[in-house]
């Protein structure tokens, strides 16, 4: 099968969307099929390029979105897209994003009379997402703008999925009348690296981490409510000496969350580590240093982060609102959105508890395998040639 991606966000930008669907398209190359991703020329961001088997990732022209430093916006690029779609034939155009590449995504599927696919990975019927931006009258124009924009991309597709079933709900509740499948995020889930002892002191070393390490890492934007974190971990040393909090990203948000530790005085136990490159972070084990992962972000749809951190069989500490629902049950506490006191007192429960901290573990391995990259793949390609019979009939 040949799939065409369009998407804004792809690697080497770092975020959940970017990794989810670099997850995807590995695995269907693996599988066999040959994967085209069309996404914005990136050149100012000094990471490595994506590459895997049978895939191929297609720059167009772009220019930068004033949003956000890695975000660029696609501009006049349907003729280099086209150029390239006229010679792969693709028996699926899939659209991963909605800003100006998805009018080209709509183009091109109704210029080579395609299917037209769409995954929905935005709670696009509340603009808190749009945060992103800072101002707030800026997101209240924008915010029913976005709404529409999105509603008549998504309502041209002639199939739709989003990897959250409280997303699809959410949907329905707003009107959205289009019926929308479930395809959550896929992970691959092989045998992470776990640190020894050994090496788990010598991280810690490196980092000047304490005893017991709250761990958080993602992108650094302000929608994410890392500040939130930081505050509720002001609180927590207050009455414990032993432990860190260990921050790995970078992002928009960063030099107003570093100019918040030390307002709070607490800059020998926040550790920001900046960017990591993702694989490296995977391989490497660092991500087994945590204790628990923590988040007050209201927005998550299927945080890859989240997913990750079960992976090496963390505790989970988050708000009850959004995907994080379906994510967090019996591997960790959900709190109400907002209360720095209650992510205070469940984090504290978790650290100081290690009976039910190893509970939390366990339940974080076991609870993550219906996310493996072979079971959403194999469901995805379901659809896929469900829709294509449909199409050829």
């Amino acid at each position: 099968m040949k799939i065409a991606y369009f998407t804004d966000l792809f690697l080497p930008q770092a975020n959940g969307i970017a990794t989810s669907l670099a997850n995807q398209a590995r695995s269907l190359g693996e599988a066999g099929h040959s994967v085209l991703i069309f996404t914005p020329k990136l050149d100012h961001i000094p990471r490595d390029q994506f590459q895997a088997k049978n895939v191929t990732v297609i720059a167009l022209p772009s220019i930068p979105s004033l949003i956000y430093t890695e975000l660029h916006l696609v501009v006049f690029g349907l003729p280099k897209a086209m150029k390239y779609l006229k010679k792969f034939n693709p028996d699926i155009i899939h659209l991963q994003s909605t800003m100006t590449i998805g009018i080209d995504a709509l183009m091109a599927a109704k210029l080579l009379k395609k299917p037209l696919v769409g995954t929905i990975h935005i709670y696009f019927t509340n603009s808190d997402y749009l945060y992103i931006i800072k101002y707030k009258l800026a997101v209240k124009l924008l915010g029913k703008m976005a709404f529409n924009y999105v509603n008549f991309l998504y309502k041209k597709c002639d199939l739709l999925f989003a990897p959250s079933k409280t997303l699809i709900t959410e949907l329905k509740n707003n009107g959205f009348t289009k019926q929308v499948h479930y395809l959550p995020n896929g992970l691959y889930l092989k045998e992470p690296k776990f640190l020894n002892d050994q090496e788990k002191i010598k991280i810690k070393r490196k980092y000047g981490l304490k005893e017991k390490v709250v761990l958080h890492f993602g992108r650094l934007s302000y929608e994410k409510s890392v500040d939130e974190l930081i505050k509720s971990f002001h609180k927590l040393v207050i009455d414990h000496t032993n432990i860190s909090l260990l921050i790995i990203g970078d992002g928009p948000a960063k030099k107003y969350l570093t100019r918040l530790v030390k307002k709070l005085g607490i800059e020998d136990i926040v550790v920001f580590t900046g960017f990591i490159d993702h694989h490296l972070l995977l391989s490497s084990g660092l991500l087994s240093i945590g204790d628990l992962f923590a988040t007050a972000s209201t927005m998550e749809v299927n945080p890859m982060a989240v997913l990750e951190a079960m992976l090496y069989g963390l505790p989970i500490v988050g708000v009850k609102q959004a995907g994080l629902i379906e994510l967090v049950t019996t591997n960790g506490f959900l709190i109400r959105p907002d209360n720095i006191e209650d992510l205070t007192k469940k984090i504290e429960k978790i650290l100081y508890n290690k009976e039910l901290a190893a509970k939390m573990r366990a339940q974080s391995l076991k609870l993550v395998k219906p996310y493996s990259t072979d079971k959403t793949t194999a469901r995805l390609l379901y659809f896929y040639q469900k829709i294509i019979s449909k199409d050829k009939s």
